[in-house]
């Protein structure tokens, strides 16, 4: 996967998708696999906006269960089905425990049994798709007060627990690789595919869009991409770009945004996930009090998420703050009194935007929503050539891609049918995930000590081999980079060689994952950015100019 912007430049294309987050990654996979010519360009790097600012769950639906939307509940547990099957190599089974309280109904056992029941009913024979029996989700069970307390001791000082029950998710190792490999296959299928290429207008003719002129953000070069058809699918970017286009709109605009920030912290519980009720309101016809909060094990760490706060500025400037990562403690420590978790205990944050589509946006209630839009703006507005897709949920992606394909090819006359559910992703050609884990790790045991070969495993699937044997040929390239991270020197040249890593942030957040569970140290970014270096001919000057990007992701964490 190389970029190519004279190809983008002179080729005309049936599709141009805008957008490389999972829901424009996968509208381009679907189109390229059905024979459509596709183009693919994202402002930034693939995956690493709001697709990267999540809890990293492939969520089974559970939580629409309260709003009563049953359809989504299926839809969703589907979906992570299908996940399940296309990338065996990034997703992985995690527990969660869900306590129960005496004295209130909503919270206790009857209730949370009564929902589970519906919930197993509503996931019926999804897991008879999924030949692998090592990536079947099993369901949970009820537990009572000892069994909780000892499975999970933290909520010991958790006041009027009587029990709980297990309830198992999809959990991504890696949700922005999981990104890049649905690019890479839509790449692998034809699609011509670019990062830091940015869409600044559109080209019309006879009152239709025709294209987008761009402009390259790393060198400044600026060129048109021309196709029948574009699709809009910049996520929180997507009303800015359509105000672009005059007379178009969405079946219901968005009225705001609502940040939602994540923390990675020591871990506070090592074999369970907790999914924890917060004094927070959230919007449904059956809920359980207020909006939960997620403590998940992740990569030797715990991952916490998620908050809810009005957002008022641009989808550019979202970050975290000091004051969000101070009041999300305080909320934690609510939550599970005694729990002790201080400043210091946070050694990364992150955060993302979702739409909101509420007319009144409230600052003290959850108002997420897992509704997604397919706007067709030639049958609504009268303007052809361009198509709105503002998905909602990770999970859903590929589904809401699937039917805005669907909407898509039939303006070329296209049949066929989408592919997606089955067709392996890059790296997920494995029938038999345990099997091939333990192989990889007998293979390599002589060039790697486990936990590397883990990380490989999962970065790489069934590509492994493949790049195990071209790292072998480069000096030093199966040193390992970071002690405690299995990331070596080699992933960083397979990054910028072949999966299109242009600056030191795509490698250590979005290709290895080396900084999202904390700071690496500056020795470490100094061998990676030296790596780089020599790869992309930087000067001095721009390898310090990108390990000062680096360092200001740590900035707050370290103030």
């Amino acid at each position: 996967m190389r970029r190519d912007l004279k190809c983008l430049a002179e080729k005309e294309f049936d599709l141009l998708v805008i957008g490389g987050g999972i829901t424009g990654a996968f509208l381009a996979y679907d189109a390229a696999l059905r024979g459509i010519k596709t183009a693919l360009i994202e402002k930034g790097d693939f995956g690493m906006a709001t697709s990267s600012a999540s809890s990293k769950l492939l969520h089974g639906g559970v939580r629409y269960l309260q709003q009563l939307q049953l359809n989504k509940v299926r839809e969703s547990a589907r979906e992570r089905t299908f996940f399940q099957i296309i990338a065996p190599q990034l997703t992985t089974t995690v527990p969660f425990i869900i306590p129960t309280y005496q004295g209130s109904f909503m919270k206790g056992r009857t209730a949370l049994c009564t929902g589970m029941w519906l919930y197993r009913l509503l996931c019926s024979c999804l897991n008879s798709q999924i030949e692998d029996c090592s990536k079947k989700v099993p369901f949970g069970r009820l537990l009572g007060k000892s069994t909780v307390l000892s499975m999970a001791s933290i909520l010991r000082n958790i006041s009027r627990i009587n029990g709980g029950h297990t309830l198992y998710e999809v959990h991504m190792t890696n949700s922005e690789r999981m990104t890049l490999q649905v690019v890479k296959s839509a790449a692998a299928r034809g699609a011509v595919v670019a990062n830091y290429c940015m869409a600044e207008d559109f080209f019309f003719e006879e009152g239709r869009v025709v294209g987008a002129s761009c402009v390259d953000t790393l060198s400044g070069e600026k060129f048109s991409v021309r196709a029948r058809m574009t699709a809009n699918a910049a996520g929180p970017f997507l009303p800015a770009l359509n105000r672009r286009v005059p007379g178009i709109k969405l079946y219901k605009e968005t009225t705001g945004f609502s940040k939602g920030v994540h923390l990675v912290t020591r871990q506070l519980e090592g074999k369970y996930a907790l999914a924890l009720s917060s004094s927070r309101k959230t919007e449904g016809v059956v809920t359980r009090g207020g909006r939960h909060i997620f403590i998940i094990p992740w990569r030797g760490r715990s991952l916490i998420g998620t908050t809810n706060v009005p957002f008022e500025g641009t989808p550019d400037e979202v970050c975290v703050t000091e004051k969000d990562i101070v009041d999300f403690l305080a909320d934690i420590n609510e939550i599970v009194p005694g729990i002790g978790l201080e400043r210091k205990d946070v050694y990364y944050a992150f955060s993302g935007l979702y739409p909101l589509l509420s007319d009144e946006i409230k600052t003290d209630t959850y108002q997420g929503h897992g509704t997604y839009q397919l706007v067709d703006h030639a049958a609504k507005d009268g303007v052809g050539g361009i198509v709105s897709v503002l998905g909602a949920k990770y999970t859903t992606a590929r589904a809401v891609a699937e039917q805005a394909v669907d909407m898509i090819a039939s303006r070329f006359g296209c049949e066929e049918k989408s592919q997606t559910s089955f067709t392996p992703l890059v790296g997920g050609k494995i029938s038999d995930f345990a099997g091939f884990q333990e192989s990889a790790r007998q293979r390599y045991a002589h060039l790697f000590d486990q936990n590397v070969i883990t990380h490989l495993v999962r970065t790489f699937g069934s590509e492994l081999d493949e790049a195990i044997a071209w790292m072998r040929e480069k000096e030093g390239a199966l040193d390992r980079v970071c002690e405690g991270r299995g990331c070596v020197a080699g992933e960083i040249l397979w990054a910028v060689e072949k999966e299109m890593a242009c600056t030191l942030e795509d490698v250590v957040f979005a290709r290895t994952g080396l900084g999202s569970v904390g700071y690496p140290g500056r020795d470490v970014l100094e061998g990676v950015a030296g790596i780089m270096q020599m790869a992309l001919s930087w000067t001095e000057d721009e390898k310090k100019e990108q390990l000062d990007i680096v360092e200001r992701h740590y900035q707050l964490i370290f103030h």
